[in-house]
């Protein structure tokens, strides 16, 4: 991709559709240009009355928002808020389950609610849905994922307000009335945060026996095992969401303190049945994926 950034445009092309974007043209710019203003300046415009004029671009009119607002703001924990909360779970012998939100979780929640299921079928891009657990529509699993939000001890949620992350998450807290400042929030990649700015995994790796739940999970064992780690007591493959209780009933054959668990958007529900049983339940997610690749 060069200078480019990971979507399209150079950082100074933004910059330039920006400050003179127009909407004239059939091209590339010309759609950036018109996204722009749909999301943001024609908000404005259409909340103005016909003939009235508001003296202040979207810039300022979020600033004003924001501090109108800032009563709702709502500090999310960092890795080593999360690593001391695990840490002490394991301490204390209580059970803990960190769960995280990504597109598939929210489109699972999401869907004939504020998405229809056929909307969701229509989209090329949202194939994964089965691959990650869950063949859509499945309402039962849906209702289930929802009771689980309330239940979870940690629950990583999406950072990147884009529409099928924060704004979705949004959504659906208001939909469903989520308690939000009752809930312990986290990032959505706090999986990746813990590996990089802590160092939870490999204390966990040392000194504790740890129980691997997830397709690639055999794979991982082998992993760990060449990394030196001896703790790892077994891996349970995951079939997805009519796996799961299969899946719970086979961690109880299994003497362990700690589940990482990559499985998909099964690994939600699988997290919280296992802190239910006084075990720490981690969704590790494609951590596992990016571990085996390099």
């Amino acid at each position: 991709m060069g200078n480019r950034d990971r979507y399209s445009f150079t950082d100074k092309e933004w910059d330039e559709i920006y400050k003179i974007g127009y909407m004239d043209q059939q091209d590339i710019k010309s759609i950036a240009a018109e996204g722009i203003y749909r999301g943001g300046e024609e908000l404005i415009a259409k909340r103005l009355q016909a003939n009235q004029y508001l003296p202040h671009n979207i810039e300022k009119v979020i600033e004003a928002g924001i501090k109108a607002l800032e009563k709702n703001i709502i500090s999310l924990k960092d890795a080593k808020e999360i690593q001391a909360q695990i840490k002490d779970a394991l301490e204390e012998k209580k059970g803990y389950s960190l769960i995280r939100l990504g597109d598939g979780e929210l489109l699972a929640l999401a869907h004939d609610i504020l998405l229809d299921s056929e909307e969701i079928a229509r989209n090329p891009r949202l194939k994964f849905l089965s691959y990650a657990g869950i063949d859509i529509p499945n309402h039962k699993y849906r209702d289930q994922l929802t009771r689980n939000l309330l239940q979870a001890s940690a629950i990583g949620i999406p950072t990147a307000r884009f529409p099928a992350y924060q704004r979705l998450f949004n959504q659906l807290a208001t939909f469903y009335k989520l308690p939000l400042k009752d809930l312990n929030l986290t990032h959505s990649v706090i999986n990746y945060h813990l590996n990089k700015s802590t160092t939870l995994y490999h204390d966990l790796l040392k000194s504790k026996k740890i129980l691997l739940i997830g397709n690639r999970m055999e794979e991982g064992k082998r992993y760990f095992e060449k990394k030196g780690y001896d703790s790892i007591v077994a891996s349970i493959p995951v079939n997805g969401f009519n796996s799961i209780n299969n899946v719970v009933e086979q961690t109880k054959l299994y003497d362990y303190d700690v589940a990482f668990v990559s499985a998909g958007i099964p690994a939600n529900i699988i997290c919280v049945e296992l802190a239910k049983m006084d075990k720490v339940a981690l969704d590790f997610g494609h951590m596992i994926d990016g571990l085996l690749s390099n």
